[in-house]
């Protein structure tokens, strides 16, 4: 109730003060008015970021350049609604993004100049092999974006657009810091001719890591203990621990190489060419135990003291060997642009493959455990042809159609050595599944007056899945065929009540079909013997989204005030369960709400000084659940409640320099809501953390940088253990 009371305040601040703003404004007609950022992603054509319908916010790579941004992830991590995890660093196989409390990396679209980003099996992002060095600019649109961009778009769209260079274009850089980090980049774009350029470009980083994952022992009665060492914690349910040792430090190295080339056919019109390849190895070393025996010398095996006549036994079984795993990606995309007259013809074609493996041991011998391999193979074709067509002075009708195919397979292998993929011995089990979307939009965008436009939406989308099937080689199951429409509509209106004032206001539904691991991959985990059941039974899982926001501008626009509130309905959401102790289950329980807050200020009192503060607030709700009716009432787990972001950037002559602060708010991880906060396995409770960065330009084309992330040294965690204060230091060289 205090954040619906702070909003109302707000909005009768901004709208008391916007009348004097006003006023002011009008005495100064002939003052210039700096320009708002253009996006194409809210509507799919040209708009200032006032213009678009919806919450919208564009970060520049003048933008990522000021922060400590050590991967493309973390460059939106501070802008309002969002929610990144990204845990154990360069290691980190699985960072993701969330938008507006939709925990789940296939409920946000990401796409690269347009192309979409998560892959056909789980919805993931591969960010890692991901290029930040050629991205121009990143656009953020909340809120549901299915009439335009079909499934996945449920909490947004965030769109990476690439640089196209316009001038000859020289950048070098090398960096090294803690954990022995090395990052080594390169690019080199320029016109060949009056209507081609190109553009090409390198990057590489590479860490030893630091141990994330810990081995925690029970506690029992007893006088046994001889060994000492270690220290007593909980886990997520309260169960008394005992950290006897680490799996040792996550080694980890990502490269990147892109290519991207425009030829300008016409005066309007051009075909543009884009590649990136990227590579992500991660694993992890020898396992660390922090016990000693009678003569101080560590070991693996034995009874720990822990105080109270209780002990820990471990043995070297115990510590649980961690494998190792790759990820290689290859995104092509193909682009045609041109006008005929006053319509807009743009097509897109992309293609992407995604090979990804790793290895699980199955014994305790770092230098001779056996293991198993997974090998997966994901490949998806997208297509998608749209016009722009005025209809007279007030009418533009964007219409197109879209396609994409997606192609899974997996096997699963014995290992002879769990750290040599290339030791397989027999084939355990595959899983294969294929799916297909076709989808029809139409959006209107009308001026009805000059400060009034109203944009009204619908897209028709049609799935299907098929050739599914998974289990043990020689007792394959074969699964049905399920397919599924949406209908997605949306309205939206922007307004401009007086200068400088902008009320926006939405309503739309949005879908996201099962993907490929949900109605097809059963699997045994081979730690826990938990059977995750897949579930071709699966339905879309569709909400409705009610929203209303307005931004101030005061100052000519040095300053900017902005406030959201959105209600949203979910239907069919898909959520797994335990049915038991052993087996976990996805099923369409039932229904959910989120209501949320989202504020925002963006200052910049002098040329030099920029300081920008936003607050989230998501108050989620289970409303129904059909198989764990217990959970009704919960939060949605996976999301921060609340979230804050505070930062500062100076820019003053040769120095750039920026600190920037990250406080979250509340996660669950168990759906009952009921696990212990700050220990290793979940969650840590409502925290700080902050990084800085110090850029100098001493001569002509050099510019030296140091960075500091995790600046208080906080200790926290995001089920594995966060990263304690790191520094990183890089000379960068720019023509």
């Amino acid at each position: 109730m205090k954040k619906f009371i702070l909003l109302t305040c707000l909005f009768g601040v901004i709208f008391t003060v916007s009348e004097f703003s006003f006023a002011e404004e009008k005495e100064k007609e002939t003052e210039v008015i700096k320009l708002g950022d253009v996006v194409v992603t809210a509507t799919r054509t040209e708009k200032d970021v006032d213009s678009a319908p919806g919450s919208v916010t564009v970060i520049t790579k003048e933008d990522i350049a000021k922060l400590n941004i050590r991967s493309l992830d973390e460059a939106i991590k501070y802008e309002t609604g969002v929610f990144v995890k990204h845990t154990k660093g360069l290691s980190d196989s699985m960072p993701s993004v969330h938008l507006r409390g939709l925990y789940g990396p296939d409920r946000t679209l990401i796409l690269l100049d347009g192309i979409p980003l998560n892959e056909g099996y789980t919805g993931a992002v591969d960010w890692g092999c991901i290029s930040k060095e050629n991205v121009e600019r990143i656009e953020i649109i909340r809120g549901p974006a299915s009439a335009l961009y079909g499934g996945n778009a449920m909490g947004g769209v965030i769109n990476i657009i690439t640089s196209t260079p316009k001038e000859l274009q020289v950048n070098a850089s090398f960096g090294y810091g803690s954990d022995e980090t090395y990052c080594y980049s390169a690019y080199i774009g320029d016109w060949l001719t009056d209507k081609l350029n190109i553009g090409i470009g390198f990057e590489s980083e590479e860490t030893d890591g630091y141990p994330t994952s810990l081995r925690t022992k029970s506690i029992k009665q007893g006088d046994d203990g001889t060994l000492t060492g270690g220290y007593g914690t909980t886990d997520t349910s309260g169960k008394s621990k005992w950290v006897v040792g680490d799996k040792g430090d996550n080694p980890a190295k990502q490269w990147n190489v892109n290519f991207k080339t425009k030829y300008h056919l016409t005066d309007t019109g051009s075909i543009a060419f884009n590649f990136q390849t990227g590579l992500h190895e991660y694993g992890c070393n020898r396992p660390n135990t922090y016990l000693r025996d009678e003569n101080g010398d560590p070991t693996f095996s034995g009874n720990v003291d822990v105080g109270g006549s209780q002990y820990a036994k471990v043995s070297p079984s115990k510590y649980d060997l961690a494998g190792m795993g790759e990820k290689k990606e290859d995104i092509y995309s193909i682009a045609y642009k041109e006008m005929f007259g006053s319509i807009a013809l743009n097509g897109k074609v992309g293609y992407q493959k995604r090979d990804k493996w790793y290895t699980s041991a199955t014994a305790s011998d770092y230098d001779n455990a056996g293991g198993t391999l997974s090998d997966a193979n994901t490949y998806s074709l997208f297509t998608d042809i749209q016009t722009n067509i005025p209809l007279g002075d007030k009418h533009l009708l964007t219409c197109g159609l879209y396609f994409r195919h997606d192609d899974f397979d997996q096997s699963a292998y014995n290992l002879s050595f769990y750290r040599d993929e290339n030791s397989k011995t027999e084939k355990t089990t595959i899983t294969e599944g294929n799916d297909r979307f076709y989808a029809v939009y139409l959006q209107d965008e009308w001026e009805i007056l000059d400060n009034l436009t109203l944009f009204t939406g619908v897209r028709f989308d049609y799935w299907q899945a098929f050739n599914g099937k998974s289990g043990n080689v020689g007792d394959v199951e074969e699964f049905k065929e399920p397919d599924g429409s949406a209908f997605s509509p949306k309205v939206a209106v922007v307004f401009k009540p007086v200068k400088n004032t902008v009320i926006k206001s939405s309503i739309g539904r949005a879908f996201r079909a099962p993907n490929i691991y949900e109605l097809y991959r059963t699997w045994t985990s081979a730690t826990s013997n938990v059977i995750y059941h897949s579930n071709p039974d699966l339905g879309p899982e569709t909400l409705w989204n009610y929203e209303i926001g307005i931004d101030q501008y005061f100052f000519s626009r040095g300053l900017k005030l902005s406030a959201t509130y959105f209600h949203t309905d979910i239907d069919d959401l898909m959520y797994s369960y335990y049915k038991d102790k052993l087996n976990r289950c996805t099923e369409n329980a039932g229904k959910a709400k989120i209501d949320g807050i989202e504020l925002g200020i963006h200052a910049t009192p002098i040329d030099w000084l920029r300081l920008w503060c936003n607050y989230t607030y998501n108050d989620t709700e289970i409303k129904k659940h059909d198989y764990k009716p217990e959970v009704e009432g919960k939060k949605i787990t996976g999301a921060p409640e609340s979230t804050i972001n505070l930062g500062t950037e100076i820019t003053y002559g040769l120095i750039t320099a920026s600190i920037a602060g990250q406080y979250l708010g509340e996660i669950w991880k168990n759906e009952l809501n009921d696990d212990v906060k700050n220990v290793y396995g979940g969650n840590s409770e409502k925290y700080w953390l902050w990084d800085a960065k110090l850029s100098v330009a001493p001569i002509k084309n050099v510019e030296i940088s140091f960075s500091v992330e995790n600046l208080f040294d906080k200790e926290y965690y995001e089920y594995y253990v966060g990263g304690e204060r790191t520094y990183f230091g890089e000379v960068s060289l720019k023509w």
